[in-house]
């Protein structure tokens, strides 16, 4: 029985030398984000091709996502109960 051969799509940065850390720029760290979050497309398997872990993946969706607020009014109608007549 064979196997057909599997080759990812895309680049596959080779693994740190030892003692040593790699370093993505912000361009870089996007485009990987963006690479992950395309319709079908697998973290685990966008991490693995770049060589790295799945949390690092997702702490950089995390980190180059804008925070997310939302508006709120409060109004003194908030604040005022009726009472019931005695």
């Amino acid at each position: 029985m064979t196997y057909p051969s599997w080759r990812p799509e895309g680049p596959i940065v080779p693994r740190p030398r030892e003692g040593h850390r790699r370093r993505f720029s912000e361009a870089d760290k996007r485009r990987i984000v963006e690479e992950a979050a395309r319709p079908g497309a697998s973290v685990s398997e966008v991490a693995r091709r770049y060589g790295i872990d799945r949390r690092v993946l997702c702490r950089w969706k995390q980190e180059l996502s804008p925070p997310a607020f939302v508006a709120v009014e409060i109004t003194d109608a908030a604040l005022s109960v009726e009472r019931p007549a005695s």
